[in-house]
């Protein structure tokens, strides 16, 4: 049993393998979490806007699959953990009518929106940026993130400051990131007034070459100062050894920011549960 200073332990960024790079099934992922002693979890595989109907992503036929899968687990589970249907889903201002299709179409507990890369270039895990103008990327990054805060009909922002991973962690090129801090603090500003909630994903913690959270302290503390209250922990985990990693950490930052709370959530609506 992990030891954790929440509450209830809750992991609300899963992949299971109905996204095109997770690879276990939904009912390892549950049995896992079991385990682990969570008290709930919810499955956010991925559908990527721009994507979604490239055959090596293959959103568009891995996501029926899943609906038809899910559900019938949250069923079979009840009483002995919590489990959500939501979706990862990517780049929502660069289809908005397929994202508004997939949203009313799937009936999703929790709508995680993510920008995985900018507008007509490909995922920033795959840019090589010793060959780019990374300052460039990422005002790019969170002026498309920003018009996602403005009309996405989203739960929460998913892995804020994701570039880093790539641009600080694999490839070491430092970024003034005060230079961003108007937009930043307007996205933020957007996201509490819409009520939207900010994620605490542990993912990059994981990596060896990074070792953060997205966002860290500084953004999460900003949030809070903005007027957000929802936030959330997410391990964006991709396999069981993965699921709720670097908890701990996630809820460090989150006290240490002023939550004394995180979420989940159930049919679009948030439910708390304290820090200890």
């Amino acid at each position: 049993m992990l030891q954790y200073i929440i509450m209830n332990i809750i992991d609300t960024h899963v992949h299971s393998n109905f996204s095109f790079d997770g690879e276990n099934t939904p009912r390892e992922m549950i049995e896992k979490g079991l385990e682990l002693g969570l008290y709930a979890m919810t499955f956010t595989d991925h559908a990527d806007m721009n994507t979604y109907f490239d055959p090596y992503y293959k959103d568009s036929l891995l996501m029926p699959q899943g609906k038809a899968a899910i559900p019938p687990l949250i069923d079979e589970y009840a009483g002995r953990i919590k489990l959500g249907f939501g979706v990862e889903l990517g780049q929502y201002i660069q289809d908005i009518p397929l994202a508004e299709r997939i949203i009313a179409e799937y009936g999703f507990d929790y709508i995680i929106g993510s920008t995985h890369n900018v507008k007509d270039h490909e995922d920033f895990y795959f840019m090589d940026f010793t060959k780019h103008d990374a300052e460039k990327f990422v005002r790019l990054y969170l002026e498309e993130t920003l018009e996602m805060a403005q009309q996405a009909d989203i739960d929460v922002i998913g892995h804020l400051t994701y570039p880093l991973r790539y641009i600080t962690g694999t490839y070491n090129v430092e970024v003034d990131m005060t230079q961003y801090d108007e937009i930043m603090r307007e996205l933020l500003k957007t996201a509490a007034e819409r009520g939207l909630g900010l994620e605490i994903n542990t993912g990059g913690l994981r990596k060896a070459d990074y070792k953060k959270a997205d966002p860290g302290l500084e953004y999460v503390r900003l949030f809070r100062e903005l007027g957000g209250e929802i936030l959330t922990i997410g391990s964006d985990a991709h396999r069981i050894s993965d699921l709720a990693a670097n908890f701990s950490d996630g809820a460090e930052i989150a006290k240490a920011a002023g939550f004394k709370q995180i979420a989940y959530f159930e049919k679009r609506k948030p439910i708390f549960t304290d820090l200890i």
